[in-house]
């Protein structure tokens, strides 16, 4: 038997991106979002077009999606509730408050792009840097905007080698009906696998032991 539902939001579970983009004023944005997917070497970013990280991305061209690992839940909610815009939008009146440096809120430090202007989070393990490509507005202020990968850049420790991410190692954090998760145990492995697992690798929360 099944329930139909209506609910408030559809995150069934999505990653975790903290994009970073350049601002008017010469400094980096931060914007925690739950919406970004990947195809080949592109991404597709959801947005509002109320978010200052938006309007920085179109004016710009230019983003860091910065992947935090689960580690990171709490100083990404220090800023889950904070706009870069000033005034606060009205969208957002009465439940966001402005932050003028998301960075010391969330205790996180800048480290230079490489390919593009807008700053990585150093404390997040993966930063991949992408270029605009194109924006569709899909209803009122929702957008979905397609960014392509120019570098990625991953701690040393989750890097096998020079193509692969070690994936035991990497400890990325989901959103799910506005909860934080991390990826849990390791269930199985596709054919394409590049790395192949073993169930007798790991402990019960699937990291090293």
């Amino acid at each position: 038997m099944f329930t139909t539902i209506s609910p408030s939001v559809h995150y069934f579970g999505s990653l975790v991106a903290l994009l970073t983009t350049g601002n008017p004023d010469g400094t980096t944005n931060i914007t925690p979002i739950s919406s970004a997917w990947s195809l080949g070497d592109h991404y597709v970013l959801g947005l509002s077009s109320h978010h200052q990280g938006y309007r920085n991305l179109i004016r710009t061209k230019e983003v860091v999606l910065n992947l935090p690992e689960d580690s990171m839940a709490p100083a990404i909610e220090r800023i889950s509730m904070t706009t870069g815009s000033e005034p606060v939008p009205a969208v957002k009146a009465g439940d966001y408050r402005t932050a003028h440096d998301k960075w010391a809120l969330a205790g996180w430090d800048p480290m230079p792009g490489v390919e593009v202007a807008p700053n990585r989070i150093a404390q997040c393990p993966v930063h991949i840097e992408a270029a605009l490509v194109n924006s569709w507005c899909l209803e009122d202020d929702l957008h979905a905007v397609q960014v392509r990968v120019q570098q990625v850049h991953v701690r040393d420790d989750l890097a096998l080698d020079s193509s692969r991410v070690d994936v035991r190692t990497w400890q990325p954090m989901f959103y799910t009906f506005r909860h934080y998760f991390g990826k849990g145990s390791h269930l199985g492995q596709n054919a394409r696998a590049e790395q192949k697992l073993t169930a007798q690798t790991s402990g019960p929360s699937g990291r090293r032991g």
